[in-house]
């Protein structure tokens, strides 16, 4: 019984750590378009880095349930437009300042 116990304990440890490791780090809002960003320490030649993915959709509400897409109207790309400027300018080129 306490080795099941303490096996409990470890799988309920790491799905916490993995389940903070899956939140995104911001997100940029212009409308309805967001772009998410994410963060993955990862190692490399030079040793370990901060590699950094952007996910793009639109959210929308259908019969009361949040849906996402990714596909834009003219105006929607235009507002996701100002949410990639501004996702690029605060995660690259404020960083590299």
């Amino acid at each position: 019984m306490k080795k099941a116990s303490t096996l409990v304990l470890i799988f309920v440890a790491f799905s916490l750590i993995a389940f903070a490791q899956d939140k995104p780090k911001t997100s940029y809002k212009a409308g309805k378009a967001i772009v998410t960003v994410w963060e993955n320490e990862k190692e490399g030649q030079y040793g370990k880095y901060i590699d950094k993915n952007f996910k793009i959709e639109k959210l929308y509400k259908k019969e009361g349930k949040w849906e996402s897409t990714q596909y834009f109207n003219l105006e929607e790309l235009l507002q996701l437009r100002s949410a990639i400027d501004r996702a690029i300018h605060e995660e690259v080129v404020e960083k590299e300042d």
